[in-house]
């Protein structure tokens, strides 16, 4: 038996029978936790895996030997020279039998490898490789392999034991992606989330968390991240801007999150005061594309950090120029204006050749004032006249980002109260929606529950029993697909509304799994 305590997508950690924390490495030899019997596979954790079928180099099998908690993928040194071929086995793994079956890569404990590997959905692995590299003299360390004058296969399986913990420990907090991207030492590693981000970009996404507390953008993977591709998406294919602001300016994005705190745009809303609410504020940044003024409290554009050198890696400036070219395809706007550096000027030939380009230069306060200067004269020349702004509509956009497009008509029905550290949508009087700037998302109550039953949205429908501090897997029934980990959801049974929470694991391990905590209960 094993027992969930935390994923992050399909990466987990937890225990089997009580005492082996997964992530893990199984020792081999004697004593031993995994043995080698006349019947088959023996576990310590007490799985017996009968192999009556033997395999054969360069055999590919179509089932792979399982037990009552473990689907075994033999000879994993040859599938990990193939790193498609073994997504693939996994994916179909994960088909075959949800999150039911922790999966065993056989003779891989690489720990250059362990971390794409968990992050991919593994569970565990054995020293059995690691001893045959030992007896060989190499010696794993943070940097790579090195040569040892005596058996090293101590101080290695501390290593990889240290690593799993490690990845345990991500996988907790919610930075396994993070660890993943730093730990580059395997090109097959890479290899690996990049298929996970190119060819399984769909299922990755699926089991994503919606938010995590960080992102550190240190590395050109963390711009296919499913988060940060997630979020693009929608900019590209389902954003629409505010009605009224016709006139776009595209401005850098700042250190400081969210922008608008920063010196430097500080400066800009000051000077544009008069006129902002005529003008859709854009802020083009990498990794996550362009940002609307309206959603930079929400995550990700709030959660990232990236090192900026004043240039643009190519693949950046692909994204940039097709999430813009994308977005002013749906987007219409009278004028459009920009205020960036000549590192954007790769942006131009996406851009309407109507387009007004103010440099933004060392010397600020000049280069703002000409900015200010255009924008006026160009509102004055076309009779443009400053709407009153619709304190509503910054809601509006960020609750449509965060559920989806359909919320919107009632949250434009909506008054505004505000609190010390959120604020607080109210509908007829009662609590709607609340939303924590800190967090960068709205929190549903039990009032607003019933609205998103309505709309079968973001539902879990439980057993009939009353929702306490946590609901564990093996009382959901079902779940709506727009459900993703960390995501607010609805607890309901037959058409009413139980309870509210955070979902704590991907849809597909709440109706596949019998223990684990599936949602947090907050009321």
């Amino acid at each position: 038996m094993f027992i969930d305590e935390a994923f992050f997508g399909i990466a987990r950690t937890g225990t089997m029978d009580g005492n082996i924390q997964y992530p893990h490495i199984l020792t081999t030899g004697p004593g031993g936790e995994v043995k080698r019997t006349e019947d088959g596979l023996f576990f310590t954790s007490g799985d017996m895996m009968p192999l009556e079928i033997m395999y054969p180099y360069g055999h590919s099998l179509k089932e792979y030997p399982t037990s009552e908690n473990i689907v075994m993928l033999p000879d994993g040194l040859r599938l990990i020279q193939r790193p498609r071929k073994l997504l693939e086995v996994i994916h179909a793994i994960r088909k075959k039998y949800g999150l039911s079956k922790l999966i065993y890569v056989q003779g891989i404990s690489d720990p250059y490898l362990l971390p794409a590997l968990v992050y991919s959905g593994v569970s565990l692995f054995d020293d059995s490789t690691m001893r045959m590299e030992s007896l060989a003299g190499i010696r794993f360390t943070e940097l790579g392999y090195v040569e040892a004058s005596k058996n090293p296969y101590p101080e290695n399986l501390r290593f990889a034991q240290d690593i799993v913990s490690l990845l345990s420990l991500s996988i907790r907090n919610g930075t396994i992606r993070e660890a993943v991207e730093k730990f580059q030492f395997s090109s097959k590693a890479s290899e690996i989330i990049r298929l996970l981000d190119s060819a399984y970009r769909k299922e990755s996404e699926e089991v994503f968390p919606r938010r995590t507390p960080y992102i550190k953008a240190n590395s050109l993977e963390s711009l296919r991240r499913p988060d940060i591709s997630r979020y693009r998406q929608y900019i590209s294919d389902a954003y629409t801007k505010p009605s009224g602001r016709d006139i776009a300016l595209l401005i850098p994005c700042s250190a400081r999150k969210p922008y608008s705190e920063s010196k430097s745009h500080k400066r800009i809303i000051e000077a544009l005061a008069p006129y902002r609410n005529s003008i859709h504020e854009l802020i083009v940044t990498s990794p996550v594309g362009l940002v609307p003024r309206e959603l930079e409290t929400t995550y990700p554009a709030r959660f990232y950090d990236i090192p900026v050198i004043g240039d643009w890696y190519e693949d950046e400036r692909v994204m940039i120029r097709g999430i813009l070219s994308d977005y002013l395809s749906r987007n219409r706007y009278s004028k459009l204006f920009t205020f960036v550096g000549e590192d954007l000027d790769f942006i131009r030939d996406v851009l309407p050749r109507d387009a007004v380009h103010i440099q933004w230069t060392e010397d600020r306060d000049t280069s703002i004032a000409r900015l200010r200067d255009e924008i006026a004269a160009y509102m004055k020349d076309k009779g443009v006249v400053t709407q009153k702004s619709l304190k509503i509509e910054p809601y509006v956009q960020m609750a449509s980002y965060q559920f989806g497009d359909w919320i919107r008509e009632y949250v434009e029905k909506c008054r505004i109260v505000r609190n010390y550290n959120s604020e607080m949508l109210t509908m007829d009087g009662k609590p709607f929606l609340v939303y924590n700037p800190a967090m960068g998302k709205f929190t549903i109550n039990k009032a607003s529950g019933s609205i998103f039953l309505d709309n079968n949205k973001f539902v879990v429908e439980i057993d009939d029993f009353k929702p306490t501090a946590s609901v564990y897997a093996v009382g959901i029934v079902s779940v709506t697909d727009d459900v993703r980990q960390e995501d607010e959801v609805v607890l309901a049974h037959s058409g009413k509304v139980m309870g509210v929470g955070v979902a704590k694991m991907p849809g597909i391990a709440m109706v596949s799994l019998k223990k684990g905590v599936a949602v947090k209960v907050r009321n």
